[in-house]
């Protein structure tokens, strides 16, 4: 029930705000012992609703069975029972539930919907697809978020079932009553996505932007597809163009500066998630734009914008990380150890947590304390090294710690998958002591063959032939 909630819609807006949540709260308190207790359906909603948001599932199914009482038979708590129901995964109980209600009220689309998302989790399709038919018919006087839905669900169950140019017509008809609906599009998307159809979506798209060059959610989708099949150049010019068919086109360009970061052209990249930011609620687009000011080595200004997205603070690891970074790159290994600190204590799984402690004490010149991490890691969390090791070899390369690095490379060539990734960590290595003609014709010949692993190799073990060799560079920037 809850699912298609909306706070615009008429009356409900007054209806909580009158409502004494607090009041209404003590009667429920007292249920336990008094069973006679009276509640009005408005009551019993807005508590249902209050336990709802709060996560507390059992007091809601405890209110919904005693306005079942109260009210035998009343078609919103049915529905809102089942939903509950649904949480728990008991869709059996659930759906008996739902066909008391459709008897009761058999042209209530919310019923019909319900009943095909149950169907589709008890895994029984040609019922749910009659369900889904049913709740678009009774659909007329829904508003767009709910029809949208069901066209959603509907075609989602026939991609699932590998149907899908019969799913891309269903949301076609969606795209009828609603255009510029973005939630179809990329319902259109995932059908051929989840189907891994790359080379038809292509066609797909591309014949919609024939038929309409505007359409920037097309050239957007597109752009997703080109991003996925690695035609990276071809997915930049896409988000473009969606982000000049339309300039509120958020997502296009996040997904353009993401492209752009990645090539290293912060500048660029920082410009487009700038363009992200509509109102006071987009404030991840600060924590990219932290991250690309951290890639030019301005500290200060990556500070800055970490700070608008302070809302972010303790439930995004990535805020900790980047302050914790950006005192680094100034040298201020103190500062910005308890950053690291603070998130690896909370998730001794995070190694870029673990990472930026290493590379602060590294930095201190505390190496006791990165053996110490290293044996304790070797003893509790191997697995986390192995993951990992490529990165964990470069602090130790860095810290000059030649007896653990060589424990850890000797670990590392009993893994078969990893030697040719470890051959490659050598060479860039082997270079960086000894920077010969014959030891860099080595690398750029990896990095023809093998471009993604070799340039992270150089970044992590000698980043100096990114930044001062001309050669290198010009490879890259083919090859990228």
């Amino acid at each position: 029930m809850f699912d298609d909630f909306d706070d615009n819609e008429a009356g409900s807006e007054d209806f909580f705000s009158q409502t004494d949540i607090d009041e209404t709260l003590k009667k429920f308190n007292q249920l336990n012992s008094d069973q006679s207790i009276f509640f009005s359906e408005e009551e019993i909603e807005a508590l249902s609703y209050h336990f709802f948001l709060n996560n507390q599932h059992k007091d809601q199914m405890t209110i919904i069975n005693h306005g079942l009482y109260l009210y035998p038979n009343k078609v919103d708590f049915l529905v809102e029972k089942a939903s509950i129901l649904c949480m728990g995964s008991n869709y059996e109980e659930a759906l008996k539930l739902i066909v008391l209600a459709k008897s009761l009220e058999p042209y209530n689309a919310v019923i019909h919907k319900m009943e095909g998302e149950i169907m589709c989790d008890l895994d029984r399709p040609s019922e749910a697809e009659e369900s889904f038919i049913l709740a678009l018919e009774f659909a007329e006087f829904e508003d767009e978020e709910f029809v949208v839905d069901v066209y959603n669900s509907y075609g989602q169950l026939l991609s699932q079932n590998e149907e899908v140019a019969k799913a891309n017509k269903i949301i076609e008809k969606g795209l009828k009553r609603y255009p510029e609906n973005e939630i179809l599009y990329n319902q259109l998307a995932l059908n051929f996505i989840s189907n891994s159809l790359f080379d038809q979506a292509t066609l797909y798209f591309k014949k919609i932007i024939d038929s309409n060059p505007y359409s920037y959610l097309a050239w957007y989708q597109l752009g997703r597809i080109y991003e996925m099949t690695d035609l990276k150049e071809l997915a930049l010019e896409a988000y473009e163009y969606s982000s000049l068919a339309n300039k509120d086109s958020k997502n296009a360009f996040f997904n353009l500066a993401g492209l752009y970061e990645n090539k290293g052209e912060y500048n660029k990249a920082i410009e487009n998630y700038l363009q992200c930011i509509k109102n006071n609620g987009d404030v991840y687009p600060y924590i990219c734009i932290a991250r690309c000011y951290l890639g030019i080595e301005e500290p200060v200004l990556a500070r800055n914008y970490i700070k608008k997205a302070q809302g972010l603070e303790d439930i995004l690891p990535e805020y900790n990380y980047l302050i914790g970074y950006s005192f680094l790159t100034e040298k201020q290994a103190r500062k910005a150890l308890p950053y690291f600190e603070k998130v690896y204590k909370e998730d001794k799984s995070d190694f870029a947590a673990l990472k930026g402690i290493l590379s602060c004490f590294s930095d201190l010149e505390r190496n006791e304390e990165i053996e110490a991490i290293y044996n304790e890691l070797k003893f509790d969390n191997k697995e986390l090294i192995i993951e990992n090791w490529k990165e964990l070899a470069s602090v130790l390369y860095i810290s000059e710690m030649d007896s653990l690095l060589e424990d850890l490379i000797f670990e590392i060539q009993t893994i078969p998958e990893c030697r040719d990734d470890l051959n490659c960590v050598l060479n860039v290595i082997k270079y960086d002591q000894n920077p010969s003609n014959k030891n860099k014709e080595v690398i750029m010949s990896r990095l023809i063959h093998n471009f993604e692993d070799t340039l992270e190799s150089v970044k992590l073990f000698c980043h100096t032939l990114i930044d001062e060799d001309e050669e290198f560079k010009n490879m890259i920037q083919i090859y990228q």
